[in-house]
């Protein structure tokens, strides 16, 4: 895709989807782009930027809350499991709170968790974007400028949950890549675009 980025007047040339040949910037400028060594036809793109990106995350983070959030906590009261924490208060809270096992904690998240798996991976194959990317004009669109297709959507949604595990890492990634895309957008092939 041939790359521009939101408020910049000179278009930057990106890599191919199909081969990843770098392109020259002059490309964007044709009337009909396509990869000078595959032949692919080129879409030219703005993509989205870091802030951008995450203020849709921060929309659909809160609309997960009180939709999976509330769920999971039904749930969980429903379930009665003992306290993570036991009766600990205070400065014993805090250091018990280092001795839970990580497994114990996955197991009370799981479905909130698989929830938001559905919510993101069902939005994404059938329109392209969540209702924080919608609000904020944004689409995820994959190599061919469409949605990406169910199974690249369910990769996008098991990558986009590793690449939180190194301390958010791949997500930060956004930051620092020259196309503008996290590590689960390379795993699953998928752009992040304005559509302004």
């Amino acid at each position: 895709m041939a790359l521009r980025r939101k408020g910049s007047a000179r278009r930057r040339a990106g890599f191919c989807p199909r081969c990843d040949t770098p392109l020259p910037g002059e490309l964007a400028d044709e009337a009909e782009p396509k990869c000078p060594v595959c032949g692919e036809a080129l879409l030219p793109v703005r993509v989205a930027g870091v802030f951008r990106r995450a203020a849709a995350g921060l929309v659909d983070l809160v609309l997960l809350l009180v939709t999976a959030g509330l769920l999971n906590w039904g749930l969980l009261a429903m379930l009665d499991p003992p306290p993570l924490l036991g009766n600990a208060t205070g400065l014993g809270a805090l250091m018990q709170l280092l001795e839970i096992s990580p497994l114990s904690v996955l197991e009370r998240v799981t479905p909130a968790l698989i929830m938001a798996g559905l919510y993101f991976g069902l939005f994404w194959a059938a329109v392209g974007r969540t209702p924080g990317h919608r609000l904020l004009g944004l689409r995820v669109v994959g190599r061919r400028g469409g949605p990406p297709s169910p199974l690249w959507a369910l990769v996008r949604v098991l990558a986009k949950f590793v690449a939180a595990v190194p301390g958010l890492l791949g997500w930060i990634w956004v930051a620092f890549d020259r196309e503008k895309r996290a590590w689960h957008d390379h795993l699953a092939g998928t752009y992040v675009i304005t559509e302004s």
